[in-house]
């Protein structure tokens, strides 16, 4: 999201505060999933952090600082701090959203509070042992296959996972969390510095992944998706997701699982069916080789202290 403040000057007025003379630093304060019903609409005015969103299934507009940008599992939002922000869910394929809320400064003389402000008449707004200074200030949207991007959602889906498993974690880790997000963040636009654009055929053929994935996908198919040959699709996964298609699709594959069952009450069998896997028994190995508990377990164990 945001460079690392190592050293950071104390805020001035217009970041609602008197002159703070002692350290701080990044701290995500929030993480979490959640699922739009058809055509929703939900509406912040104000938001005290900087915040990542992504989408792991579905579709959606988001609006933020008289911009309206569309969001799917083929990109990643970033909105700046302090920002507005409109959800407004696709009325017939309703987007999951993952979200990460960073505050790019906060006192290390006051306790983190793991909540964002964005409620009108919350106290924590304006605070100034809370503030954005250095934060981006306008809103970015990234390729998901961008390797800033990938990084990101990478993180905040641990963060997501360490904010439903109870008990919240402590300060340090919410700080070390921190300090690890602003660092993915700093990269988010050297991508853009470095023309690190991903191209319009890998974008193509990960759609058709992602509207495709209940079923079995050969490779040269994925490929003619594109308009290409499996050599070229093999070459575009490698260099900018660093895996190859299968590799790839199998992990979109557990992703989109692993989400189904942190967030429905789909049966295992279900669940195998609807990310391409006809044979329960073999998901299940899969699944669990990849997340260390067999799918039957992961979601309850995620509740666990």
């Amino acid at each position: 999201m945001l460079p690392i403040l190592t050293a950071p000057e104390a805020p001035n007025a217009a970041d609602g505060g008197s002159a703070l003379a002692d350290a701080g630093g990044p701290v995500v304060v929030g993480a979490n999933w959640y699922r739009f019903g058809p055509g929703q609409r939900i509406r912040h005015d104000r938001v005290d952090g900087v915040t990542f969103l992504w989408a792991v299934q579905g579709s959606g507009e988001v609006r933020s600082s008289g911009r309206t940008f569309r969001l799917d599992s083929t990109s990643v939002l970033r909105l700046p701090w302090r920002h507005d922000v409109e959800y407004r869910a696709d009325p017939r394929t309703p987007f999951s959203i993952g979200t990460l809320h960073l505050l790019p400064w906060h006192s290390s003389s006051v306790p983190v509070e793991p909540r964002v402000a964005h409620i009108a008449g919350d106290p924590l707004l304006g605070v100034p042992h809370r503030r954005g200074k250095d934060a981006p200030t306008l809103p970015v949207l990234r390729p998901a296959t961008a390797p800033a991007a990938r990084e990101l959602v990478a993180l905040a889906t641990y963060c997501v996972d360490r904010f439903l498993a109870a008990p919240t974690p402590p300060e340090p880790v919410l700080r070390a969390l921190g300090v690890l997000v602003a660092e993915a963040g700093a990269r988010w636009d050297d991508d853009a510095a470095s023309g690190s654009v991903v191209p319009a055929a890998l974008e193509m053929m990960i759609e058709h992944i992602r509207t495709n994935l209940a079923r079995a996908l050969p490779v040269a198919e994925i490929a003619a998706s594109a308009g290409c040959s499996v050599a070229t699709a093999q070459r575009l996964f490698s260099r900018y997701t660093g895996l190859s298609v299968l590799a790839w699709l199998r992990r979109r594959r557990l992703d989109e699982a692993a989400l189904l069952l942190r967030t429905t009450s789909l049966r295992v069998n279900e669940v195998a069916r609807l990310v391409g896997y006809p044979d329960p028994l073999y998901f299940s190995r899969v699944f669990a080789a990849a997340h260390g508990v067999p799918p039957s377990r992961y979601a309850v164990d995620l509740l666990l202290p």
